[in-house]
């Protein structure tokens, strides 16, 4: 039997709008972010759910809490879920960190390796390594996975096939919800980068 997965970003905080990397920071949830953790909950409360799991950071637990109140669960935390380790790029802008070459090289290379940010394919191995749990446990179900822009973007690429230097092609707004369907021979993409009641660009 299949199992669905909504992958849900996280809402926006006040580091998002003014474009800090925001890292594994324990930034919150500014006052739109919180209407669109309750759009995501009010979107997802239309049929049941069986599980949310969410990083650990602050503004994903934040997010995955009204969708686990609809439905009356308690969210769980996964470390495979959590939001890219940046170092000590954590908390500035890009144009503050202009200088930097290995922000240089990252910014026209997505795959480029170095000690000062956790690697794309690594970040792709956790959140595989977190689906392919969900996929081994009992059949069935219907989960929420509440996580960051590009883990749930290389969760995708994986699942669509695609090269991993071409990940920053998919966006994954916050507070936008994707599905997939897993249990099958591969996983299926049902919906990208939805978000309940908003007509932004994103």
């Amino acid at each position: 039997m299949s199992r669905l997965i909504a992958l849900v970003r996280h809402g926006l905080t006040d580091w998002n709008e003014h474009g800090r990397v925001m890292g594994r920071s324990d930034v919150p949830l500014n006052e739109r972010g919180q209407r669109q953790a309750a759009a995501a909950a009010a979107a997802l409360a239309d049929g049941s759910l069986d599980a949310v799991v969410a990083s650990p950071q602050r503004r994903a637990l934040q997010t995955a809490a009204p969708i686990a109140a609809a439905h009356r669960l308690q969210v769980t935390t996964d470390a495979d879920l959590a939001e890219v380790w940046v170092g000590a790029w954590q908390g500035h802008t890009f144009e503050e960190l202009r200088d930097d070459a290995d922000v240089v090289r990252y910014l026209s290379d997505p795959t480029h390796l170095c000690d000062a940010i956790e690697d794309a394919a690594s970040v792709q191995r956790r959140v595989i390594a977190a689906l392919d749990r969900l996929r081994s446990e009992q059949a069935g179900g219907r989960i929420a996975l509440v996580s960051h822009g590009d883990p749930i973007r290389l969760l995708l690429a994986h699942c669509l096939g695609m090269p991993l230097a071409e990940f920053r092609r998919l966006h994954v707004a916050p507070g936008s919800i994707s599905v997939l369907r897993i249990g099958t021979r591969q996983p299926q993409v049902l919906t990208m980068n939805w978000r309940a009641g908003s007509l932004e660009l994103p």
